[in-house]
Parts: C-alpha cells; structure tokens; sequence
C-alpha cells in the first residue's frame, strides 16, 4: 500500500479513534464528577479491602467491558500475576488454540495460589475459576459501553499495535479485526450469554467476594481511589 492509500485509510481511522476516545474521557470524568454525590464511600471501601486481600481473582464481563485495563491496574497494584485468557488461547498469526491445549493451559493456571485470570470463555473452566477464586469482579456494563470498547480496541490494535494477545506480531493485525460475527456475540451478550453465566456468578459470588462493576468509568474511578489509598 502506498503513501496516499495508506492515508486514506489511516486519516479516517484515526479522527474515528480520537473521537471514541475524546467522548470517552468527557463521559469519565462527568462521571468522576458526579458519583461522589449518588454513592456512598463506604461501597468504595469495602470492595478495595475486599481487593487487597485476595489472593486469586477472576475479571469477567462482555468484550469490551474494559475487563483487561482493570485486571492489569490491580495485579500492578496487589503484585498478583496477570493471566489473560486471550493471550492462552490466541497462538502467532491469529490461530486458535485447540481445546486441548486451552484446557491443559487453564487447568495448570487455575491450579495456583495466585492470579487475576481476566476474560470470559465461559465453555472453558467456568465453574471452576469461579470455585477456585476468592474475588469475583463483574464488568456488567452496557451494550452501548460494550461495543464502543471493542471499536476502540480494534482501533488501538490496527493503529498502534496495542492490546493485542501475546502471540500477535504487529504484521497480523488486520485493519478491521472485528468480524460482523463477533460484533453480533457483543451486541447479544447481556440477551444471550448474561442469562447463563449470571445463576453461576450468584451462586459462587454469595460464598467469596462479589463486585459488580456498571461503568467501565466506575471501574476506573474505582482503580483510582483504590491507588490513593494503597
């Protein structure tokens, strides 16, 4: 591709990405603003002594719910190693592990004292991460929150080759990677997939610490005041 080419795809691309990423800050911080008014603090406490003493915690929640930005602010913060479940599944040139060798990978994973395991693949070792977990963190946030993660993500990934899974050198990134498949699998996840895995997360969340998170922006407020008073 060419000079002229490339810029016409990466032009509009770009101003795409600035401006998810512009209305993302402006909604973050009108948040940050306003959620000091309508919670109380003492929620905020008890879910960031909750994150302090864990010791093996699951990040769950739609793609795009923000899941992989918490996972690794916390396991900077409590030093507790980082397992993405992309980064198991994913191999060099986009290929899929099979499941065999997810399930071996995962199984030796969940098997150890110490982890946060971020991602979803709820065909994969559900019930067991969540038996095995002391903290369960749920990004339960909205479709519309969802989806704008993924665009960003995709954008991220295709522009400055960030976010990707482990395996993925840069000349794999394809400059749309998100098939109309997989925006489908987003679109209906609080329809299709919610309902299934909700009973589980109930279940085992009434026995361990449960923290259901709305907003990927109360996730950041969230990490942030948990930060300040660390």
């Amino acid at each position: 591709m060419n000079n002229m080419k490339y810029a016409i795809v990466f032009l509009p691309l770009f101003l795409l990405y600035l401006f998810l990423k512009g209305g993302s800050f402006v909604a973050g911080l009108f948040y940050r603003m306003m959620y000091p008014m309508l919670r109380p603090h003492r929620r905020l406490d008890d879910e960031i002594l909750a994150v302090r003493h864990a010791k093996r915690i699951i990040v769950i929640g739609s793609p795009g719910s923000g899941k992989t930005f918490l996972a690794k602010r916390l396991s900077k913060r409590t030093h507790l190693p980082y397992i993405s479940l992309d980064d198991l599944y994913w191999g060099p040139e986009w290929q899929r592990s099979t499941d065999k060798q997810f399930l071996k990978q995962l199984e030796e994973v969940v098997e150890k004292e110490e982890w946060i395991i971020e991602g979803n693949y709820h065909d994969y070792y559900f019930t067991e991460r969540l038996q095995r977990s002391d903290t369960i963190i749920v990004m339960d946030v909205s479709t519309i929150e969802a989806i704008t993660g993924v665009i960003t993500r995709s954008l991220n990934r295709f522009l400055f080759s960030k976010e990707l899974p482990e395996e993925i050198e840069q000349e794999a990134v394809r400059i749309w990677d998100i098939s109309p498949r997989f925006v489908r699998f987003v679109l209906g996840f609080r329809r299709r997939v919610r309902p299934k895995i909700w009973p589980s997360i109930m279940q085992y969340g009434s026995q361990r610490s449960l923290i259901i998170l709305k907003s990927k922006y109360r996730s950041s407020l969230w990490v942030q005041q948990g930060d300040a008073s660390h």
